[in-house]
């Protein structure tokens, strides 16, 4: 038989049938192709929810956050309202107070180590297995590693028979690169598994190689198991029912994004409201608390290190409340407080309503014991604050405002002259320095000049028939102190009255306003003794010497009952007596005399002036 014939006869033989090796093979290849499909539909199920929550967060993102910041607001003032309460009752019951900061903080320590891992409750720590004892975590980043220096030696372009090996070992290591990149060790594994990335064994018999491929395939159900349970974490997640439920009110001609938006919006305005609520509460908590300290303060005393008894302020061991920024001694500007009159500089142009809210926390604790009856109230405040924003467009609400506070302002307690006030104040009592600084600013001054003409008693003027806030300003001080409130539109002076002791509330912020320019002020010496006399601006500007005599006469010869002709009163400046129709601005300082032959001398009368004053005050 010829060499042909043996080869044909040898290749009509029948194939040897396939061992269990081979049908070992056929199953792993079966296994390999599911998986596979398994990826592909966990990859593209991941990137239509990836590409949904974007959609949805770029839409909805500034809505939750708004919805987020009320919500925090409303718990702010909650708490709050709930310490200054605690507060209040502590003082009336004579419970201790509270233990300082750092004793809290050692309380709350959570236990050195070798302590009993064990919580309160019972439960065991993350990680426990049944019998408590913790479970070793798998070191996932280090077999990542292994895996991924193993692919890469595999598929390393040096070991390429030809161009077209070179390029398929390419693309596979570009979705090795980007698994790692991912941390997907799962994606590297079924990879390596296509590849039979595990380490080649020469020379094998048949029992070797089935329980190498067996080993294999029961890896690979493994991957196979983790890829379907996460495609079904996926399939359950909160992300795909919120998917499924946009298709479906796509489909009957909704927007589910656009009914959330509005659903967001409303649920943001209603914890607004309840903040603008719990901000009156707030109020009425720190003025009961003002109450139970008095009544404490009447009753506490402490003995003190040479015996003598003194009385001590109990909300000196809180720290809920802290000192009013009007009480503390002025000192230097901290750093901290130049740096805020900067920023409240570069705020004025950008963001105006940020400067006053500034303004309007600054005013309220410069009244001392009594904030000014606009911002006394949450309702009075927010009327007074929506009529300061009507100038500033894109300007928030009050609601939205106090849940977006600046860094440097803050809702909380402080103590002003005896009384605790709750509401919107800095953050620090040392910015108050900030601030003051920055009033010097031309910028930061028009911002504060609205806000504090806003703070005025809302009157309707009999003479020019306006309606708005009223000015505050002294009719006269120096010799006397007679206060007025005032037209803003027209001057005319509403009603006039004298505060004994003390000034607070809109009164304090006298200074302020003759610096921020809402007042004027002409003085004019009586025998020496300086008396000013505060004007509308535009009143100042147009003051004779006639009218100035008048307003001396009105103020105080009137109400002294001094037995002297006004126009025995003379007004001089350095060039001398000055014209009944002479304007005062300008003309240096100026003095008030007597004309001889008046029967008294300036000396005289302010002396009679100064009697008559004294012994109203003891009435």
């Amino acid at each position: 038989m010829s060499p042909r014939e043996r080869a044909l006869g040898l290749a009509r033989l029948p194939a040897p049938p396939p061992g269990p090796a081979d049908a070992a093979e056929a199953r792993l290849r079966a296994l390999l192709d599911d998986i596979g499909a398994l990826d592909r539909e966990l990859e593209a199920c991941s990137a239509e929810l990836a590409a949904f929550a974007h959609r949805w967060e770029r839409a909805l993102g500034d809505a939750f956050a708004e919805l987020a910041a009320a919500e925090r607001l409303v718990r702010t003032l909650q708490a709050l309202e709930d310490g200054l309460a605690a507060l209040a009752e502590r003082l009336r019951s004579g419970a201790p107070p509270e233990p300082p900061r750092r004793d809290r903080r050692r309380a709350a320590a959570p236990p050195p180590p070798g302590g009993d891992p064990w919580d309160a409750g019972g439960r065991a720590p993350a990680g426990a297995g049944e019998g408590g004892e913790l479970e070793p975590l798998e070191d996932e980043a280090a077999a990542l590693k292994r895996l991924y220096r193993r692919l890469a030696r595999l598929l390393h372009p040096d070991l390429a028979r030809d161009a077209g090996e070179e390029a398929r070992r390419s693309g596979l290591m570009a979705h090795v690169n980007a698994a790692y990149a991912r941390g997907d060790l799962a994606g590297l594994q079924v990879i390596a598994e296509r590849l039979g990335a595990g380490e080649v064994v020469e020379g094998i018999d048949e029992a070797e190689r089935l329980a190498r491929i067996e080993r294999r395939i029961e890896t690979l159900r493994r991957i196979a198991a983790s890829l379907a349970r996460e495609r079904d974490r996926l399939r359950a997640s909160d992300t795909e029912r919120l998917r499924a439920e946009a298709e479906r009110r796509r489909a009957a001609g909704g927007d589910l994004v656009e009914e959330t938006r509005a659903e967001l919006a409303a649920d943001a305005e209603a914890a607004r409201a309840d903040a603008r609520a719990r901000l009156s509460r707030a109020a009425a908590a720190a003025a009961e608390l003002s109450r139970a300290r008095r009544k404490a303060m009447d009753g506490i005393e402490r003995r003190g290190p040479t015996g003598a008894r003194r009385a001590f302020d109990p909300l000196g061991e809180s720290a809920l409340v802290r000192q009013g920024a009007a009480r503390l001694e002025r000192r230097s500007a901290s750093a901290e407080a130049r740096a805020l009159a900067r920023a409240l500089e570069d705020a004025a142009r950008a963001a105006p309503w940020e400067v006053a809210l500034t303004c309007l926390a600054f005013f309220a604790e410069e009244g001392g014991r009594r904030v000014p009856e606009a911002m006394a109230t949450a309702a009075a405040l927010e009327a007074r604050w929506d009529a300061l924003r009507a100038g500033w467009p894109g300007a928030p609400d009050l609601g939205r405002m106090l849940a977006r506070l600046p860094r440097h302002l803050m809702v909380g307690a402080r103590e002003g002259g005896g009384e605790v006030h709750a509401g919107v104040q800095l953050a620090a009592a040392d910015l108050a320095a900030g601030v003051r600084i920055a009033l010097d600013r031309p910028a930061v001054a028009e911002v504060a000049r609205a806000v504090l003409a806003a703070l005025g008693p809302e009157e309707t003027c009999p003479r020019c028939r306006a309606r708005g806030p009223a000015r505050h300003l002294y009719r006269t001080r120096g010799l006397d102190a007679l206060h007025g409130i005032a037209c803003a539109a027209c001057g005319a002076v509403l009603r006039s009255y004298w505060r004994y002791g003390e000034v607070d509330g809109l009164e304090a912020l006298a200074p302020h306003a003759l610096r921020l320019g809402l007042v004027a002020e002409v003085t004019a010496a009586l025998a020496g003794t300086a008396i000013g006399f505060q004007l509308l601006p535009a009143e100042a500007e147009a003051l004779t010497a006639e009218r100035l005599r008048r307003r001396f006469a009105e103020l105080y010869l009137g109400p002294c009952e001094v037995d002297l002709a006004p126009a025995a009163v003379q007004v001089l400046a350095d060039g001398g007596p000055l014209g009944k129709g002479a304007r005062v601005r300008g003309r240096g300082p100026l003095r008030l005399a007597v004309a001889a032959g008046a029967g008294t001398t300036a000396e005289e009368l302010l002396e009679l002036l100064r009697s008559r004053i004294e012994r109203r005050f003891r009435r």
